[in-house]
């Protein structure tokens, strides 16, 4: 069984990936998927389930000829430099960085 939230995001145009553990959600442009929403519940956290998530995710962009896979990560974010840890040990880099939000990709 779906979530109302993966049916509300698909309803605003964006690929979903969801289990039981969480969900992630992204839009499509030209060949660039750039990750929207992301939620591991917290008693999986820690526990591969956010891999396995972006592990899907990329999957389904592929399939839909996407290139490159990218997130932005706001600064206001308590979680910002775990978060940006977290995206550089993925192997995403850093290919924009404002005062606000910084922006990571990687080539898939």
């Amino acid at each position: 069984m779906r979530s109302m939230w993966a049916d509300y995001f698909e309803e605003k145009g964006l690929v979903v990936v969801e289990t039981q553990r969480g969900l992630m959600s992204a839009y499509i442009v030209g060949d660039v998927c750039m990750v929207d929403n992301f939620y591991v519940k917290p008693e999986f956290r820690g526990t591969g389930s956010a891999l396995q998530l972006t592990i899907q995710l990329i999957h389904l962009a592929k399939q839909r000829g996407c290139k490159s896979f990218c997130a932005e990560v706001y600064k206001t974010d308590p979680m910002y430099d775990y978060i940006l840890r977290l995206h550089k040990h993925f192997g995403m880099e850093v290919v924009e960085d404002s005062e606000h939000k910084t922006i990571t990709c990687k080539e898939i």
